[in-house]
């Protein structure tokens, strides 16, 4: 990146968008995190990102994951074997997508059609009233600003303190394609506004972004812990 691409990029506190390892480094893993399967299926998740999901999952234990972008289904489908092989009892997953593709079928998965933006017309409040709690939100819908931020505040309202939130992707800021310009760092700028706006909703939980040293992950400062 340049330097004028870093300089805009936002802040939250004392934390910068930036990671531990330049730009080349995300750059040479994405070819491969893009050809990344599951049991078959796209995957889409970076080697870093499966190693910090399995030490989330161990010492978390979500009783329902609620994923936010299901795409091809591969990544609801190892969050259902984790949360199996976890012996998590009744753990399920729901995973929600405006043009859902998926052609999964396990019973542990509920797959739903929705848009990220209005959430409350798929996640009722009788659904939501229906699973278990601790919630893991994982927000990797379009990776636009405004689905990204809709999302935070939908479950900074519905959510309660034993949730957590993953903000997905934020690393196309920092990826040199131009191509990842279109996204204007949505990921990473709807979640240093959502926290400099509502203070005391969520926290970064920075021991697990920096788990590889300074937000060595795809989710930059985007492993959020409901205070």
């Amino acid at each position: 990146m340049s330097s004028h691409d870093l300089e805009s990029l936002p802040t939250i506190g004392d934390r910068t968008f930036t990671a531990n390892a330049p730009s080349s480094t995300f750059d040479a893993l994405q070819p491969g995190v893009l050809r990344t399967k599951y049991r078959g299926i796209p995957f889409y998740k970076s080697p870093l990102d499966i190693g910090l999901y399995i030490n989330l999952l161990q010492k978390f234990e979500p009783k329902t994951v609620i994923e936010i972008g299901t795409k091809f289904g591969g990544s609801a489908l190892w969050f259902a074997d984790l949360l199996t092989n976890y012996q998590i009892e009744n753990a399920r997953v729901v995973s929600i997508d405006i043009e859902p593709i998926a052609e999964v079928e396990d019973d542990r998965i509920l797959f739903m059609k929705g848009d990220a933006k209005h959430l409350d017309k798929v996640l009722t409040q009788e659904l939501l009233g229906e699973l278990e709690h601790p919630f893991l939100v994982i927000e990797d819908s379009s990776h636009y600003y405004p689905e990204t931020y809709a999302v935070l505040e939908f479950f900074g309202k519905n959510a309660d303190p034993c949730d957590y939130v993953v903000v997905e992707d934020g690393i196309v800021s920092l990826l040199s394609n131009p191509a990842y310009r279109q996204f204007d760092g949505g990921p990473n700028r709807a979640v240093a506004d959502f926290l400099t706006n509502n203070p005391g909703v969520y926290e970064i939980d920075t021991a697990q972004c920096d788990y590889y040293g300074y937000n060595m992950t795809y989710s930059l400062n985007g492993w959020l812990q409901r205070v």
